[in-house]
């Protein structure tokens, strides 16, 4: 008997949704959704029609048409989708407004549920043409774009059917809230240009909230935005978003209220039984619970052991996988690769802190673990091109660790234009607020996932933003006394509490340039000596307690004094005097290393021998140039910056070329083809050489990072062996000195 009553009910839905069919007749419905949904890709066409050079650059392999599509979809799902269901909703729903049609739905043999939701259907129908067309256009587009420029060779031509079709119902079920929460405004708000405004005031609110991270998770068109910024979908293989989840959960809840509204006419008597306020009840229980539960972030649980692993994706096979403490550069593993896979446990305990990964001497990136840490490196090498994703029991903490935070800071354009000096509290007041709003946001960052950093890591995070602010407030302090001796600067309650949040023994933040100049400052405080600071540094920390803490810290200011140091009897009086203080023999043998190393390099001292061959296919070395001055540029054809100062160097190189100087350039390519091929490209003021022992070359020279520039005197001695870049006014300067020429007028 109940399912006469079932097949009546799908039969009038379909009555319903002809019938919407019917009624759009000569609207042009549909084709706007295709047209629409065109716009991006067709934008996105032109730009690269116009911005397109015959230059083919090298890429790491990816798929030629999801880069394009990747590349469209941000304007699309952020602007241009979302102002297509605002304006179909809103003329959907104007069809029956225009004759007062809603309020006349008993009339019509349909019942209200097929009439209301039949419509609706029809929207989404309209949504999934506007997604398909927008990926169909992206594909012919991207095939098109393909005969016109000049494409990676290393691009993937295959068609990813996998990655479109999760794409298009990503994009559909993220679109379900934005259209629900459209329609139910356009059924009771029976004016046309209304319900468009309220619309595009909620898509312009989050134009204009989202650079200010102020938009939540679960505002409807945040959802959409999400996966323009997320076209790949999850990072831990899920087949959608939570994000995607909570719009369907949200929209069961409005969808229920909204028809519910539109059967009773008026909001109060929707609702104004018990019978109605107990289903309202259960569909916000059941749903209102779902949502909050998807809402609630997670973290990843500890592994049972700490574990670093991994797979690179190359042509190229690797050897040796080095991880170094980022304080003191200690290697605290070696990894063998075999057949470019890796997996190593560790034994000993790990400090949770950022570390460097190194790749057989050559690639290099930075990573955040710990203790019962399972990490995952996901890497690609193509051609010296690199690219890294670390998964595991630490993605958010990567993550974080990749989004740039430099942000505008109204303190520290007061100190550096040394504005309101005079007037303390408005600096103290400005870093107070500061601070607040950066340790607010600081617990605010979710993967794709809605995975949140561990506990550990959001609390080393919050001391590292105190310890920024608190290096303001010195700097605030030293400068007033400078121009107001007279005068006490007081930080009072404001600064007092930033103050609590930081420790002076914290040993977990000594990675941090900033946590040692905090700690050298609040060290040496109270010496009012007249002596320069790294001296009353030194002096306090050798009065330390001994131990790992005192020794890292010594470690930091010895190598920082070796480098500084002026003369070799400096440098050597110096590490004699505070060598003994290291409680460990590991940091004595580094420091002595660090010494020898910067004496090597000093001024006056002979440039290490290097063997090397020219662009001509000659082997030479650095003494046949001998008689005149040398500079050197140690470059490489896969180095980003090299390529930015080379023009600079070249431009030297002709300047000076009547001079004794030889400019010369040192590739450290593995690759030599790749580098004769870019000499080639290069002035001929400048001599190519290629060093034939990289390794003994970047230990004797010290190269650590690229790109490197180097002065030799005539006689083979070294005038500066770390020169500023040519970019740098003060790279021709130096130069200049050296050779003893007049100042420029």
């Amino acid at each position: 008997m109940k399912i006469v009553p079932m097949k009546n009910n799908i039969t009038n839905f379909i009555t319903s949704l002809k019938a919407e069919n019917i009624k759009k007749r000569g609207t042009g419905f549909y084709w706007t959704s295709a047209i629409l949904g065109t716009i991006s890709p067709i934008l996105f066409f032109i730009v690269l029609i116009v911005t397109s050079t015959d230059e083919i650059k090298t890429e790491i392999p990816a798929n030629y048409f999801q880069t394009f599509i990747n590349q469209t979809v941000n304007p699309f799902a952020y602007f241009f989708f979302p102002l297509l269901i605002i304006i179909i909703v809103s003329r959907i729903t104007q069809l029956d407004h225009k004759n007062g049609g809603w309020q006349l739905m008993e009339t019509q043999p349909s019942n209200k549920f097929s009439i209301y939701f039949s419509k609706f259907c029809t929207v989404l129908i309209a949504n999934l043409i506007s997604i398909v067309s927008f990926i169909v256009v992206s594909l012919f587009l991207a095939w098109i774009l393909s005969f016109i420029i000049s494409i990676p060779k290393t691009a993937i031509m295959t068609l990813p059917l996998g990655f479109i079709f999760h794409l298009i119902l990503r994009l559909f079920l993220a679109s379900i809230l934005i259209t629900t929460l459209q329609y139910i405004i356009s059924v009771l708000i029976p004016s046309f240009i209304w319900s468009i405004v309220i619309g595009f005031f909620g898509l312009l609110l989050t134009v204009f909230l989202e650079p200010f991270n102020l938009t939540p998770v679960w505002y409807p068109y945040k959802i959409l935005s999400k996966i323009a910024a997320n076209p790949d979908g999850s990072d831990v293989g899920h087949w959608f978003t939570f994000t995607e989840y909570v719009g369907i959960t949200l929209s069961i809840i409005l969808l229920y209220i909204g028809f519910n509204w539109y059967r009773n006419k008026t909001l109060k008597l929707t609702f104004n039984t018990t019978s109605k306020l107990i289903s309202l009840l259960v569909v916000l229980v059941v749903f209102g619970g779902l949502t909050y539960w998807l809402l609630r972030p997670n973290q990843m649980p500890d592994y049972g052991k700490t574990v670093f692993c991994g797979k690179i994706d190359s042509k190229d096979k690797f050897k040796t996988l080095y991880i170094k403490d980022n304080t003191v550069q200690d290697t605290i593993a070696i990894i063998p690769i075999k057949d470019n896979e890796f997996h190593f446990s560790f034994d000993k305990k790990v400090i949770p802190d950022n570390y460097t990964f190194v790749i057989d001497g050559k690639y290099v990136g930075n990573f955040f673990f710990g203790e019962h840490d399972s990490i995952y490196l996901d890497g690609q090498i193509f051609n010296q091109k690199s690219k890294f994703k670390i998964k595991g029991t630490r993605l958010a903490e990567n993550q974080i660790n990749t989004v740039s935070n430099e942000e505008w800071s109204t303190v520290s354009f007061y100190l550096e234009e040394n504005k309101n000096l005079e007037k303390p509290d408005i600096i103290i007041n400005a870093l107070y607020k500061e601070w607040k709003e950066a340790m607010e946001a600081s617990v605010k960052f979710k993967t794709v996932d809605n995975y949140i950093p561990k506990n550990d890591f959001t609390e080393r995070n919050r001391k590292l933003i105190t310890t920024k602010y608190l290096n303001m407030w010195n700097d605030l302090v030293k400068k007033r006394a400078a121009l107001y001796p007279n005068q006490k600067t007081k930080g009072g309650t404001q600064i007092a509490e930033i103050q609590k949040n930081l420790s002076l023994t914290d040993e977990s933040l000594l990675s941090s340039k900033e946590y040692f100049a905090f700690l050298t400052n609040e060290l040496i405080a109270k010496n009012h000596n007249d002596i320069d600071d790294d001296a009353k540094s030194i002096l306090a920390i050798s009065q330390m307690k001994s131990g790992s803490f005192k020794d890292k810290m010594l470690y930091w200011q010895i190598s920082k004094s070796i480098e500084e140091a002026s003369t070799a009897k400096e440098r050597n009086d110096f590490v004699a005097k505070y060598i003994t203080e290291f409680s460990n023999p590991n940091y004595q043998r580094k420091i002595t290393y660090v010494n020898k190393l910067a004496e090597s390099l000093g001024k006056g001292n002979p440039a290490p021998a290097m063997e090397a061959v020219t662009i001509a296919g000659k082997p030479t070395t650095l003494s046949t140039l001998k008689g005149k001055f040398i500079v050197l540029d140690v470059w490489a054809t896969w180095c980003g910056p090299c390529k930015q100062e080379s023009p600079y160097f070249e431009k030297f190189a002709i300047k000076y070329k009547k001079q004794k100087v030889q400019f010369a350039a040192v590739s450290t390519d593995e690759n030599i083809q790749k580098w004769y091929i870019a000499a080639k490209t290069k002035s001929k003021s400048v001599l190519q050489l290629h060093a034939f022992d990289l390794t003994k070359f970047s230990k004797d020279y010290d190269v650590v990072s690229i790109p490197r520039f180097i002065l030799i005197d005539p006689n083979g001695n070294f005038v500066n062996a770390k020169m500023p870049s040519p970019s740098d006014p003060a790279f021709e300067m130096i130069l200049r000195k050296a050779m003893q020429l007049p100042d420029e007028e």
